[in-house]
């Protein structure tokens, strides 16, 4: 699993766990912590992640391009994976940095139909993501997009990873991984709300109470 958090407190409160891969970002996260994205990500970093995506910005293969330069040549030794938008600039520019860097993964985001995954794991994608709330909230069977990309991956060998994303409720994440999402990415607060339930915390406050009752 991964965590989808631009909050480096929050992050270093679930890494314990044991369960989060790494970490995915997006501007839209950026701007809610406020700063500048460099003093953002190098709080992230410091963290020691086991692996940090950060989406390239601009509209035009050159730009993207350009700022993933930009990314890398910034933290040129921190374990980092790229998110790239997937629409007609967006694979032009993952089919440039996949010849200029073999070594760095590769996140297809943005995702909306299979259509767009499957074209993101040919270009070269080591992930995609697939926005499963919002392909519901648009009318969309997010179940259905993920089960044709993972035959459509499986069947022709490509090395690409469905990540689901864009959560509301654990529901909609079990459903995906039952569709064949690889693993996914999770809001802090979703994560929040499956390992605190009221009933597992009463259950557990009983126990303790009865064992301290009989120690």
């Amino acid at each position: 699993m991964y965590l989808d958090c631009a909050d480096s407190a929050t992050i270093v409160r679930y890494q314990p766990l044991g369960i989060l891969k790494g970490i995915t970002t997006n501007p839209t996260l950026l701007k809610r912590q406020g700063g500048a994205r460099e003093a953002l990500l190098q709080a992230i970093l410091a963290t020691r992640p086991p692996l940090l995506f950060v989406q390239v910005l601009g509209a035009t293969a050159v730009e993207m391009v350009d700022d993933f330069r930009r990314i890398l040549a910034t933290f040129p030794d921190a374990p980092l994976g790229i998110k790239v938008p997937v629409n007609h600039a967006g694979l032009e520019a993952i089919t440039a940095m996949r010849a200029l860097r073999l070594d760095i993964p590769l996140l297809g985001t943005a995702i909306y139909s299979a259509e767009q995954a499957i074209l993101a794991g040919i270009a070269g994608c080591d992930f995609v993501a697939p926005y499963i709330n919002r392909m519901e909230n648009s009318a969309i069977d997010p179940y259905a997009v993920i089960r044709s990309s993972r035959r459509y991956f499986d069947n022709h060998a490509i090395p690409c990873h469905i990540m689901g994303a864009s959560f509301k409720n654990s529901q909609q994440m079990l459903r995906a991984l039952d569709a064949g999402a690889h693993t996914c990415t999770l809001p802090p607060e979703l994560l929040h709300t499956m390992l605190e339930r009221p009933v597992v915390e009463t259950a557990i406050r009983a126990f303790n109470a009865d064992g301290a009752a009989s120690a």
